[in-house]
């Protein structure tokens, strides 16, 4: 009998059953080959030279596992309101709660295992398409990568079952805790088509859109906004929170504007008699409002989780662009080091078959002592006591000739200098430096530009700023210390080969230590910098002091194919997660608007019906249903691309980066997805209400 039942209703809720569905079998798709991928010892093996992608794949499944469990309980929400009068009617014939709920829960089981076995073969089919594009993603050179997993299999089934236990659960909790004949009176409208607003709704509606500006100005102003928080007692801390903080605000006022704004616009555009009488306003307006109510929650929840995705799609590819960019500014050429460890890497070189050193250029620092002022955001200059490179003006344009990403350099006069700091790489729009550098020995320079550092990796110059400066001033100055760098290209058949060898036999580390210790007395720079300490070592009883002496320390070698390989499997694998996650929230919240219209247009079958039957054309009716959709699918789409937009120009104005053009990309990408989503569910909603009259 209850099995009769659950197929009978299968059958009548197919189109409701089928967007669940659909859903359901992409999530298991996704799950499935992300564990899939931690078990293919040969992928996983070759990534692992460079990162781990368990982590990262495990991380991936938790959040899928959160997304569609939220989903489940939302279309199970659905699936209950709409089926109300169907389950009081079981209640009226003698039918037990226990067996109501255990009517949905064969239903939920059956759909389940059906989406859950579907969404593993597809998997299974599909795991070499996904190792493919996290291959191609990471540059992995993988043979084979078609790969069958039991123990995702395995692991899949236990997680899906597990949810589809928690939705059934909380089904039969609903079904028990409520009155089931309740479900059977129509809903009420007298107090959803109230003429009146209160005074407190009102004011909550203003505060909504009140508070979404106030995310937009913030997010605009993000620079000076954040410098207000440093100021603050929350100190540098504020450069962090500054976008929590925003979030928060447009989250808030998201709520707040699903829930009273757009009620409140509804309520006044039905104020004009004009606008509330023509054609078939009236019930449009009425029938907004209603739906405005109900879905309130759904459309802020809808909202922000589109916001989410974006931020995941657009983020995961700006971070993509900065993170190969970033390869440019730390290793230029194939290998730069550190003059002591020169011999060794030729000696290395002239071993390897058919490689060969293609081109050499020496770099010549002078490490010394200066007073600047720098300033961070749009707050006041702070004078920062610090050591500083300076690499000559001919020297520069040496490295050039094998650097193709350094510009050119014109210096008008003796005291003219450029900066070339790797801050100004990333975080160019909210570090800035003062107009001149005070050096030992009172020489001044003048700051005729700053620029991002691509010199090589920054480690290399003990982390300090560049200064270039003409060759009359670097020889002028004698203070401080010197160091040689080794900047030169490879010809070579097998770059993995040559960089592989070269890590084997000389490792990254630390050398080089210099001491320097600094102050600013009679405004005039005292102080040194040295190769060997000049104050003797402090007991760990005693505190350390601005006034002691520091140190620093000099990696010895960078290597461009190494930096490369990590960066893009890194950022390979971020994107690959970011993604796929990315659409499935798309999906996700598409469905669930989906989901929402079908169970109102059972609810809103009777009132067109009625419209039927005193002359209404279908037409009209169905450019109704179209009007009636829009309020649904356009806010959120709207809402939420505004919310991702700004939050990548927070971004952009706080990271320096050339690939924003790819987040904004994935806007109008969700723009079309919504698109469909609005024609098919309007589609679909009007033909359940015309039926057979079509």
């Amino acid at each position: 009998m209850i099995f009769k039942l659950s197929w009978k209703n299968f059958k009548g809720q197919f189109l409701n059953y089928l967007v669940y569905f659909v859903s359901m079998t992409f999530a298991v798709v996704v799950y499935y080959c992300f564990s899939a991928i931690t078990y293919n010892r040969s992928f996983a093996s070759r990534a692992g030279q460079d990162i781990h992608i368990n982590s990262a794949m495990n991380l991936g499944g938790i959040l899928v596992v959160i997304m569609i469990l939220g989903f489940m309980f939302a279309a199970n929400h659905f699936f209950l309101l709409k089926r109300g009068k169907e389950i009081g009617l079981y209640h009226l014939i003698g039918m037990r709660k226990g067996q109501i709920s255990f009517l949905f829960f064969v239903e939920t089981l059956i759909l389940g295992a059906v989406s859950l076995v579907s969404g593993i073969i597809l998997g299974i089919i599909f795991s070499k398409l996904f190792s493919m594009i996290l291959a191609k993603a990471m540059f992995l050179q993988v043979e084979s990568l078609f790969f069958v997993s039991i123990p995702s299999m395995i692991q899949t089934s236990l997680v899906f079952v597990f949810m589809l236990l928690a939705v059934s659960l909380r089904s039969s909790w609903l079904i028990y805790r409520y009155q089931v004949m309740n479900l059977v009176k129509p809903t009420k409208k007298s107090e959803l088509n109230s003429k009146k607003m209160s005074v407190l709704s009102v004011c909550l509606g203003v505060l909504g859109i009140t508070l979404i500006g106030i995310g937009y100005f913030l997010s605009y102003n993000i620079i000076h906004f954040a410098t207000v928080l440093i100021r603050t007692k929350v100190g540098f801390s504020g450069f962090l929170i500054a976008p929590l903080l925003i979030m928060f605000i447009c989250m808030l006022g998201t709520y707040l504007f699903f829930k009273y704004t757009m009620y409140l616009f509804v309520y006044l555009f039905g104020k004009s008699k004009y606008n509330y009488y023509r054609k078939l306003n009236m019930l449009a307006l009425g029938n907004a409002k209603i739906h405005i109510k109900r879905g309130g929650n759904t459309l802020s929840f809808v909202t922000i989780f589109i916001a989410i995705a974006l931020g995941m799609i657009g983020g995961a590819a700006s971070f993509y662009t900065i993170g190969m960019n970033s390869v440019n500014a730390t290793a230029p050429t194939d290998f730069i080091v550190s003059e002591e460890n020169f011999k060794k890497f030729t000696q290395i070189i002239e071993k390897e078959p058919d490689t060969k050193i293609d081109s050499v250029v020496k770099l010549n620092y002078k490490l010394t002592g200066s007073r600047f002022h720098l300033k961070i955001g749009q707050e006041e200059k702070q004078n920062t006591l610090s050591p500083i490179n300076l690499l000559s003006l001919s020297n520069y344009r040496e490295f050039q000739k094998i650097n193709p990403y350094l510009k050119n350099i014109e210096l008008t006069n003796e005291r003219d200098s450029v900066i070339l700091d790797s801050i100004q790489n990333v975080l160019g729009g909210f570090i800035k430096y003062g107009s001149d550098f005070t050096l030992s020995g009172g020489v001044k320079l003048s700051v005729s530009d700053v620029r991002p550092d691509y010199l090589g990796q920054s480690l290399l110059r003990y982390t300090f700023p560049t200064i270039v400066v003409s060759d009359e001033q670097f020889n002028e100055i004698t203070s401080g210390t010197v160091y040689t760098l080794m900047a030169f290209d490879v010809d070579t058949k097998n770059e993995e080969a040559l960089a592989n060898n070269m890590s084997e036999a000389i490792k990254p580390q630390w050398i080089a230590p210099v001491y320097y210790n600094y102050q600013w007395v009679d405004n005039q720079l005292e102080g040194y910098t040295s190769k060997k300490s000049q104050q003797p070592e402090k007991t760990s009883a005693q505190e350390f002091s601005e006034t002691d002496e520091q140190e620093n320390w000099q990696l010895n070698y960078t290597s461009r194919f190494l930096e490369q390989r990590y960066q893009r499997r890194v950022m390979g694998l971020f994107i690959y997660v970011a993604m796929f996650l990315g659409i499935l929230a798309l999906i996700i919240t598409g469905s669930i608007l989906m989901l929402q219209q079908f169970s109102e247009a059972e609810r809103e079958k009777e009132s067109y019906d009625l419209l039927k039957k005193i002359g209404i054309p279908k037409k009209e009716i169905t450019k109704l249903i179209y009007q009636q959709n829009s309020i649904i699918f356009f806010p959120p789409m709207i809402i939420g691309v505004l919310h991702a937009s700004f939050a990548i120009y927070v971004f952009s104005k706080i990271i320096t980066s050339s690939g924003y053009w790819l987040a904004y990309l994935s806007c109008g990408l969700l723009i079309l997805i919504y698109l469909a989503y609005y024609f098919l569910t309007s589609a679909i909603y009007s033909r359940m209400i015309h039926g057979s009259d079509r």
